[in-house]
């Protein structure tokens, strides 16, 4: 709150400056603390955002396995281990690596045929 210089003048000499700078001291340091705390605040969602959610995760293995499983399975024994989670996370892995690296070794091929057949065509162009 800022005031005209004669009025600042008058309540000086009936001794208000004093209140009037500790309750701008006050508001200042209530500001700063809400700014800190809204900084915080954004801070840890930032971090939040970029950490995965692991129960989302658990969730959707288990989900998975237990649609994997239904037709092989009894109902009520679907009492797998850790590690037998692990085991056919891992087998799925290595099939899809499999598949990725075929399907790359295809696309290899078929662009070097690509680049083989317009460079040749390229060549019979210019001369």
């Amino acid at each position: 709150m800022y005031l005209r210089q004669s009025h600042q003048a008058f309540l000086q000499n009936l001794g208000w400056k004093v209140v009037f700078l500790r309750k701008e001291a006050q508001t200042t340091q209530k500001f700063k603390f809400r700014k800190q705390m809204k900084q915080e605040r954004s801070f840890q969602m930032q971090n939040q955002s970029h950490q995965p959610n692991f129960l989302v995760i658990i969730t959707k293995l288990m989900l998975m396995l237990n649609f994997h499983c239904r037709n092989s399975l009894d109902d009520h024994s679907i009492d797998l281990a850790a590690s037998d989670l692990i085991n056919r996370i891992s087998f799925q892995a290595q099939q899809d690596i499999s598949s990725l690296k075929n399907i790359a070794g295809e696309t290899g091929k078929k662009l070097s045929s690509f680049a083989s057949t317009f460079m040749t065509d390229l060549q019979d162009r210019i001369l």
